[in-house]
């Protein structure tokens, strides 16, 4: 028995006797003796890419609730009927692949550790075979969206710093990725002292994963991601009842990594290194200590005012190494502060950057991808909260406030001058604020087309700026 997704337009719906006041998504089951049909309001309004990709989640979780093992016909031409921006093929196409990215994620479940695992098959079809290539460009995304959720979603003694690097070498075993991975002797020799301070008091000793895709000559981003496989605030060690999320600090690694493998399945021209520090921040005999002092590479001393403010620590030896590489850009990401939630809540994160001309071009591209940022401040007068007495800085603020804009502006130390960097405060938004449309409950895989975005942004532009100079 096929089942049909049929868009329709209000004025259809009373034809068949569906609700009598139905809005956008709302969803009604027809039978016949051969096909069953899902008709979908679609209100004849302007629509963004994420209402659409919500629309393909909940349209997956309704046929998932009530069937299995069936051929799965959409009907896209009454979608893009109803919908009054459709005009041209690129609209076609954005639609198809939003619709699709939904679909296939909203299908995503985290089950390697279930006995009874629920498996979802379906034969999917649509109008045109025009169609497959825009279907399959969803699923490249959404793939690579679901590789970062599967890193977050596993336990944290199956996701080591050392088993993280591993699983990379497999992640990209037949790209065109390269892969290097640091232990303690190479992080000596480049002088990462703070990560290997952080990961000492861990059996599990720290690695350093860096990963080079180079499909262009010229411009050179960096992006660095926040690796703390658990975050068990080290000998500040943190309370409470939700500890166990705390294996997801490793987010920012992970949209690091997804977007990397949707880079190179794109085969984007982009040249793009990835710098990704693994520790695990616990409790330990070599554990580092509140008032110790770190060394970075750069000749900048760190006081340690809490060992539990260690994602800064460790992604400053990342921006460090990024540029020593040659990057001109570093786009960085991180579970960072939980004070970003106070300001923005758990739907969005902040983004900061010492190009503030740009801060709304990447809130729109967030809403473009479905990762939403919102622009902060970078407010120098707070280096003043970072003051310390024995060293440069401290990592710990003075003040209970801002925590998220001091934590930016002890990154930006580490930045040189003139060199551009975006920083992305994501600690609220690894696991979804609500669970509908295309999130599931575990891990959202935030930050992977976010990032992917603003990689390629980075080289348009230079594009843009060769041809200006040509004419």
């Amino acid at each position: 028995m096929e089942i049909h997704v049929c868009p329709l337009e209000p004025s259809q719906l009373f034809k068949h006797s569906f609700v009598e006041k139905a809005s956008f998504g709302e969803m009604k089951l027809f039978y016949t003796e051969t096909t069953i049909y899902l008709l979908v309001c679609i209100c004849p309004v302007n629509k963004n890419m994420e209402d659409i990709r919500h629309l393909g989640g909940e349209i997956r979780k309704k046929i998932d609730k009530e069937f299995l093992s069936q051929t799965v016909t959409i009907n896209f031409n009454g979608l893009f009927k109803a919908l009054e921006d459709v005009t041209e093929e690129s609209d076609i196409a954005s639609y198809v692949t939003a619709f699709m990215e939904g679909w296939y994620l909203a299908g995503y479940r985290f089950q390697y550790y279930k006995r009874n695992r629920l498996e979802m098959d379906y034969v999917l079809e649509y109008n045109y075979s025009s169609y497959s290539a825009y279907v399959a460009l969803a699923k490249t995304k959404s793939d690579a969206v679901c590789l970062a959720r599967d890193l977050c979603n596993e336990p944290p003694s199956k996701l080591t710093p050392e088993v993280y690097a591993s699983k990379i070498v497999e992640i990209f075993r037949d790209t065109d990725v390269d892969v290097a991975i640091l232990d303690t002797v190479d992080l000596t020799k480049h002088g990462l002292e703070a990560i290997k301070t952080v990961g000492k008091g861990s059996v599990h000793p720290p690695k350093m994963v860096v990963l080079t895709l180079n499909n262009t000559v010229g411009k050179h981003v960096a992006l660095v991601g926040k690796g703390v496989t658990f975050d068990a605030g080290g000998v500040n060690v943190k309370t409470g009842t939700g500890l166990w999320e705390m294996k997801m600090d490793m987010g920012g690694s992970a949209a690091v990594v997804g977007a990397m493998k949707l880079l190179s399945d794109l085969n984007s021209s982009v040249y793009v290194t990835a710098v990704i520090p693994l520790v695990e921040n616990v409790v330990g005999k070599n554990a580092y200590l509140p008032a110790d002092v770190i060394s970075y590479a750069n000749g900048m001393h760190v006081e340690v005012g809490n060992t539990d403010a260690e994602g800064r620590l460790i992604l400053a030896d990342g921006i460090l190494y990024a540029q020593d590489v040659g990057a001109e850009t570093i786009i960085d990401i991180a579970t960072l502060t939980g004070s970003i939630g106070q300001a923005l809540g758990l739907k969005t994160a902040g983004v900061f950057t010492n190009d503030e001309k740009d801060l709304w071009t990447y809130k729109e591209i967030g809403e473009e991808t479905g990762d939403h940022v919102w622009p902060m401040p970078l407010i120098e007068d707070y280096k003043a909260y970072l003051h310390s007495d024995y060293a440069d800085l401290n990592n710990r603020s003075a003040s209970k406030y801002g925590g998220s804009i001091t934590a930016a502006i002890f990154l930006q130390q580490f930045i040189k001058q003139h060199m551009k960097w975006v920083h992305i405060d994501m600690a609220n938004t690894v696991r979804p604020w609500k669970v509908y449309g295309y999130h599931v409950e575990g891990a959202t895989g935030f930050g992977v087309r976010l990032l992917t975005k603003l990689v390629e942004k980075e080289f348009e532009r230079r594009n843009a700026v060769g041809i200006d100079c040509t004419e």
